[in-house]
């Protein structure tokens, strides 16, 4: 899993990896790689692990806001944005086996799946006024999800929301199912996950 950076990287850590344990997909590994917030780092090291023939496939997380290496037009659907960024990582990945490269994109940001879950955030404020949303995934570039937690924790706790020490309790404690059922383009990615898992 080639992560963008540390929110991908504790992401795939303290959450996914706990549902692909209850999934049943233990015998397969997932291994997080962080890019340090360089996508041009992605070809680079997808081509590397492609080479190598116990990796059963390359996959990428990668936030939809901020991604600079494509432009978008004002009137762009989300699925063209969306699209155009997993093309552009796709044509970065020359190789035999591209097909076992699996772009993906956190729409807009991977801190959607926090606001998505919303009970784990609401314990960690202790602020009952916090609810799951299950339109996080849909908020625009005006409003990022990053924003809200921002905004959230300047108001309750009066700093800033922070990747590492917010961010591993709260992808700790969330519940997948809830993140799954809301969240379209999270819910493509690890049903892509594990379809090539079960192969």
């Amino acid at each position: 899993m080639l992560c963008e950076g540390d929110t991908e990287e504790l992401a795939l850590r303290h959450f996914l990896a706990r549902q692909w344990a209850s999934d049943g997909l233990r015998s397969v590994g997932l291994k997080a790689i962080n890019a340090d917030g360089k996508p041009e780092k992605i070809a680079k090291f997808a081509k590397g692990y492609l080479n190598e023939q116990e990796v059963l496939a390359v996959f990428t997380l990668i936030d939809l806001k901020g991604m600079n290496k494509v432009v978008h037009q004002p009137h762009d659907s989300l699925e063209t944005k969306i699209g155009r960024v997993r093309d552009w990582l796709r044509g970065q990945v020359n190789h035999p086996r591209a097909d076992d490269f699996f772009p993906h994109v956190c729409v807009h940001e991977t801190e959607a799946w926090i606001l998505a879950e919303g009970n784990a955030l609401a314990k960690r404020l202790n602020d009952k006024r916090i609810q799951p949303d299950p339109n996080a995934e849909l908020k625009n570039f005006e409003n990022p999800p990053s924003d809200r937690l921002n905004r959230l924790f300047l108001r309750i706790r009066k700093r800033r929301y922070n990747k590492i020490i917010d961010g591993t309790p709260l992808f700790k404690a969330m519940e997948f199912q809830r993140v799954y059922t809301s969240c379209q383009h999270f819910r493509e990615f690890y049903d892509d996950l594990r379809a090539v898992a079960a192969r």
